[in-house]
């Protein structure tokens, strides 16, 4: 052995840089680890917004960033899910940060409820799920009665530019060293997160996006929005100053000044808008000789599912996991990765689960449900439409309740159950729903509201 790590390069700017900077100094430098953050000016664009899932607030806990400076600096408010709208089956549906129902007779809610679809019953899945009805009624808290063990962990909506400054002056307490991009990055191992498109990748289904913002909504709602139109979608993210617009569409299929029509339709207010910006494929995560490549939440990623954040946080947490012990060898480049791409691969099938499960009429529609799909998400739907069970491979990044939520909502009601779901008799099990939908309304109704959530938080209480 060479020697442990001791100086660090991490180049770039946006989200990923300081992101990645700040988590290796806060791990590693009490053992003396030095980390340099080579800024190349890169700041997301003043209409940006970005999902971060409930994962990344217990990450926010370990880099030492507070919801206070979130909500001072960033906008941030609460969500407890995305609500897609027009993209078929139900037509509106959410998938809510939670457990979809509570699992009784030793089997999966998901199970019970495909049964009693089949016999008649017309209530939703998010409709058992007890994030997706306090979402619906402006409410959010822990969950207190044992009834009812489903958390109710909220993620948070962030203005991204807002976001990058918290990380930026987290960086500076913590000891990063901050220098210009031309100063030469001279290091045992260099973290490249500049923003860079991927040479060779598929063009996305939506190469162009328009970012805009409206006026801010009250009361704030507890989750995005994701609105279908002809050639692409839009996304709404609320933030307490504004709400954040991003219409993403696919331009050989619509022009500009269509893209900002249906964007000023579905907002239904004034906007401002920027022009349209070109979308390309994110670079692919890996790590070569000693130097690691993490990718840029894009304009896409970062708003559908907050995929472009989940991304990044696991890239992050799995160089700090596999951090080399030898400044040379570098033996743990091959599993990162292996480790990255899987993860990437299962991120982007949860992603395009959204797009092969449309049931739009358009060219555009008719095209994503056509697309090319992977092995893996094409068992995850079929055995999902079978008999309501999720397969499960490496590198998972969403847990079956969320693909079950996102799947029934899209209209995929199993062909058939667990056998064992028919000993329970059908009276017991109408009681036990009736259980759940009143436990749940019961607990939600006990919840704080989103502005009395926010105040809480602010406050440190």
């Amino acid at each position: 052995m060479t020697g442990a790590v001791q100086r660090v390069a991490v180049l770039g700017g946006g989200i990923a840089a300081p992101m990645a900077a700040l988590a290796i100094r806060r791990a590693y430098g009490r053992m003396g680890v030095t980390v340099r953050w080579h800024d190349d000016g890169t700041r997301p664009p003043r209409h940006a917004a970005l999902v971060a899932p409930p994962d990344l607030v217990g990450f926010h806990g370990l880099l030492g960033i507070g919801d206070a400076a979130l909500i001072d600096h960033a906008h941030a408010t609460l969500t407890l899910g995305q609500q897609f709208v027009g993209w078929g089956g139900d037509d509106v549906f959410l998938h809510a940060y939670g457990d979809a129902g509570t699992p009784f007779a030793s089997l999966p809610f998901i199970q019970h409820w495909t049964r009693a679809r089949h016999a008649g019953l017309r209530v939703p899945l998010e409709e058992f799920c007890i994030a997706a009805v306090a979402a619906k009624q402006g409410r959010v808290g822990a969950v207190r009665d044992p009834a009812v063990p489903q958390a109710v962990k909220p993620g948070r909506h962030l203005d991204a530019q807002g976001y990058a400054a918290v990380l930026r002056a987290a960086c500076r307490a913590a000891g990063v060293e901050i220098v210009a991009a031309e100063v030469a990055a001279e290091a045992d191992l260099i973290v490249d997160a500049r923003d860079a498109a991927e040479d060779g990748a598929p063009a996305p289904l939506c190469d162009r996006m328009i970012l805009a913002s409206a006026p801010p909504i009250d009361p704030i709602p507890l989750h995005g929005r994701m609105i279908a139109h002809d050639a692409g979608w839009i996304a709404l993210t609320p933030l307490a100053d504004r709400v954040a617009v991003a219409c993403h569409y696919a331009s050989a299929r619509m022009r500009e000044q269509d893209a900002l029509a249906a964007l000023q339709q579905a907002v239904g207010r004034a906007v401002q808008s920027d022009p349209a910006v070109a979308v390309a494929a994110r670079r692919v995560p890996g790590w070569t000789g000693n130097r690691v490549t993490i990718a840029q939440p894009d304009g896409i990623a970062a708003t559908l599912d907050g995929a472009g954040l989940i991304e990044l946080q696991l890239a992050i947490a799995q160089l700090i996991l596999l951090w080399p012990i030898d400044r040379v060898a570098m033996i743990e480049a091959e599993q990162y990765g292996d480790e990255l791409r899987g993860t990437r691969a299962r991120i982007a099938d949860f992603s395009a689960q959204h797009f092969r499960l449309n049931a739009r009429g358009s060219p555009f529609w008719e095209a994503a449900r056509a697309a090319p799909m992977s092995l893996e998400l094409a068992a995850k739907i079929d055995l999902f439409a079978a008999r309501g069970m999720v397969a499960h491979f490496d590198q998972e990044a969403h847990v079956d309740d969320g693909w079950a939520l996102c799947m029934a909502g899209h209209g995929v009601v199993p062909r058939s159950h667990d056998p064992q779901a028919l000993l329970v008799e059908d009276q017991a099990l109408m009681a036990e729903f009736q259980r759940q939908l009143c436990a749940i309304a019961a607990e939600v109704r006990a919840m704080p509201t989103h502005a009395q959530a926010l105040a809480a938080l602010r406050s440190g209480r």
